[in-house]
């Protein structure tokens, strides 16, 4: 075929990018060779000396420099958080258990979508490699649409429904040409010349990736992750089917990333595995993994043809490091996946930025890519497809395309966008009438929302000040007093800005970084991590300033200074606190038995310990009021984030003589009102918290005898649980 005889592509012949030019001129030392190690020293200083963590009664800051003396110092106390409980081949086969699940989940997807981008125009543009990564993120995002439609079909949880889905996705593949494409694949990587790398920044990138790769494989232990990334599809799994939630207003967005979560589920329960939601659960997390690796190994795929591959691998080093965004993807957050799109989108706009008007399918599968980044996440819109679509419009333009082609090719990129990002939109305007809900709530309106509630959400999504001097300390804060912040991505980004007079494509980068930037100043409430999307763009900028230290500093310096600072960022990787669950080497099944059995662990919440002692018999169902974290309760529940209306406040408003029977209707059997979160919630600057909930009316519950205290030696200046007190003719109601 002739396929079977295509070149492998080569580096780009932009003259003022490639990596031979530069590599002909050699090093041109000037007054940047003293000038960057000074900037990148001080800036190690600098960073070192903020604060990583608060500890102690008196919320002591503790600065990055500490950590790194414990570690050269007290190695056996600091890295004691890995072993801290039982440790056995049980560990090991707990590990394997949660890689198989992902595993089956992804691997179907993979061969689908590589083979849909080998029938098209890419084929003859992309590499095996970028084919092969661009080919797994076209599949996740085929198989999340996949999962939400049969969700929505209510058959998602059904034992054969994932086993039947995979078979669908394999035999797609197989009939598209797979298993002669996945040939000519093993025989390239066989046989392809290898890169000389440097040893030491193949090291450092290995352990970055083993470290992330082993805290993704524990539990989650970050509060948004257990209310919703992983609640929501938890409640769905359980329900069997999607739809809307009066519940959590979070369950309503577009979930693309949390479908991987749903599959494994389903997935788990396929395979009989015991407790299926928790292990299912934990492969979904373990997926953040897999767009984490993606969006790094996208990105360097497009700078090894701008830089070379012998300097890519100290890129990826710096983006493996990189402690930002490892740490979400090890708390189980979803920027990873967003990244990933957008990563994706912008590898293929290169590839394709000469077909852009002359081949439809690219503008389709740079709308499908956007799209697939939106169905993640809302805010993807503006931070990947809307900066996508305008440089397919500057591409068009400098082709000098006509007017009506030129529309031609923005529709094909919109209806790529619809066909992943559609299903989300189509999801929200039937089951509420609002395409974007919550959003826009004035226009749409906001099913089950009240006006109260809506002007809640939207002053807890105000964006803040925007003056002058809380633009400079937002600057600081991201470079350096971000606690998540790593030690050399920022600074070498910028030393990447010195490339912009030479490449088109590291200008496109800067302005990109600035739109971004602005967006999220302008529009959004600042929290850094919503950031961490557009991490593709700083890691380009990044490798055109590696290219910049190289031609200017001696090898031996460059190494050196490279090495300190991702040794720094390492040892955050392996013992910060902030990065969740530090037991890397320990049985999860003794982990998973925390919920239910007291250790000495503080993952499992006392309530939530004491509930899932207590409450597990067959017919108790517990309300939950204040607290959403919903994952690691083993017993049916009811809930409602800060956000939608407690079921509490509903009975409450009935006549008191209806009371007892409004929870009886609904099963209702415990109370559980976690007073520290409502607080929490209404202390100032935090979302707010329905104030019609009060211990006042708690007790009148009490005093009406429809609810029952219970001793439960929890503090109860922060928790406390009632039994629903009726009797059994209106249990039967």
């Amino acid at each position: 075929m002739a396929s079977s005889r295509r070149p492998h592509p080569k580096a780009s012949k932009e003259p003022p990018n490639t990596a031979a030019r530069d590599a002909a001129e050699g090093r041109r030392f000037g007054w940047q060779t003293v000038v960057l190690p000074i900037f990148l020293g001080v800036w190690l200083i600098l960073w070192s000396s903020q604060t990583l963590f608060d500890s102690g009664p008196d919320g002591r800051g503790h600065p990055r420099w500490q950590l790194f003396w414990g570690i050269l110092f007290l190695p056996d106390e600091v890295l004691a958080g890995w072993f801290d409980g039982r440790i056995s081949l049980q560990g090991i086969a707990d590990r394997l258990r949660v890689v198989a699940i992902v595993s089956i989940v992804v691997l179907p997807a993979w061969l689908l979508g590589r083979q849909l981008l080998s029938r098209g125009v890419l084929r003859r543009h992309a590499s095996v490699m970028e084919l092969s990564l661009l080919g797994l993120a076209v599949g996740m995002a085929l198989h999340a649409t996949a999962t939400l439609l049969l969700g929505l079909a209510g058959i998602v949880s059904h034992r054969m429904t994932m086993p039947l889905l995979a078979v669908v996705e394999l035999a797609v593949a197989v009939w598209l040409g797979a298993i002669p494409s996945l040939k000519r694949s093993a025989s390239f990587f066989a046989t392809r010349r290898k890169v000389q790398a440097h040893g030491l920044a193949k090291l450092f990138a290995s352990i970055a990736i083993v470290l992330v790769g082993l805290r993704c494989l524990l539990p989650a232990t970050e509060f948004d992750v257990l209310e919703y990334h992983l609640g929501a599809p938890k409640q769905w799994y359980q329900e069997g089917r999607i739809g809307f939630s009066a519940e959590n207003v979070y369950a309503n967005m577009p979930m693309a990333a949390e479908m991987q979560t749903l599959s494994a589920m389903a997935w788990s329960g396929s395979l009989n595995i015991e407790s299926d939601w928790w292990w299912g659960g934990l492969a979904g997390k373990a997926t953040m993994f897999v767009y984490w690796g993606l969006s790094i190994g996208l990105t360097t795929c497009l700078m090894r043809r701008l830089i070379g591959g012998d300097l890519c691998w100290w890129l990826i080093a710096v983006s493996t490091s990189a402690v930002a965004m490892a740490e979400v993807t090890v708390l189980g957050l979803i920027e990873p996946a967003v990244a990933c799109y957008l990563a994706a989108s912008m590898l293929v706009l290169f590839l394709l930025r000469r077909r852009v008007a002359t081949h439809p399918s690219a503008c389709l599968w740079l709308g499908f890519l956007s799209g697939s980044a939106f169905a993640c996440k809302y805010p993807a819109l503006l931070f990947v497809c809307v900066p996508i679509g305008f440089l397919v419009v500057m591409r068009l333009t400098k082709q000098k395309v006509s007017f009506l082609r030129s529309l031609r090719c923005l529709a094909i990129f919109a209806l790529g966008i619809l066909t992943t990002a559609g299903p989300w939109i189509a999801k929200n305007a039937v089951l509420t009438g609002n395409p974007v809900y919550p959003l826009a709530a004035s226009i749409f309106g906001a099913r089950a929302l009240t006006t109260d509630q809506v002007q809640q959400w939207e002053q807890a999504h105000a964006v803040p000040d925007r003056s002058v001097a809380a633009l400079a300390e937002a600057l600081n804060r991201v470079a350096f007093t971000w606690r998540s912040q790593d030690s050399l991505l920022i600074p070498l980004a910028l030393i990447g800005l010195l490339s912009i007079r030479r490449s088109r494509v590291a200008l496109v980068a800067a302005g990109l970084a600035i739109y971004s930037f602005a967006i999220w100043w302008l529009l959004t409430h600042h929290l850094e991590r919503f950031l961490l999307p557009v991490m593709p763009i700083a890691i380009v900028l990044a490798g055109f300033g590696l290219r910049t230290v190289q031609q200017q500093l001696p090898r031996m310096l460059t190494s050196a200074m490279l090495g300190t600072a991702i040794t720094a960022n390492l040892v955050i990787l392996a013992v910060s606190p902030t990065m969740g669950d530090p037991r890397l080497f320990v049985d999860t099944t003794q982990i998973r038995q925390e919920a239910i059995e007291a250790a000495d662990s503080n993952r499992i919440p006392d309530h939530v310990l004491w509930v899932n002692q207590n409450l597990q018999d067959t017919g108790n169902r517990l309300l939950l009021v204040g607290d959403a974290g919903i994952f690691n309760y083993e017993v049916p529940i009811r809930y409602s984030t800060c956000f939608n209306t407690s079921l509490i406040a509903t009975i409450a408003r009935l006549p008191s003589e209806e009371q007892s029977s409004a929870f009886a209707s609904r099963g209702i059997t415990h109370v559980l009102v976690h007073w520290g979160e409502i607080h929490r919630y209404r202390s100032d600057g935090n979302y707010g918290f329905d104030p019609t909930i009060t211990q006042s009316l708690l007790q009148q519950f009490v005093d009406n005898s429809i609810l029952v205290p219970l001793p439960t030696g929890l503090d109860l200046a922060h928790v406390q649980v009632f039994r629903v007190r009726y009797d059994e003719t209106q249990a039967g109601d």
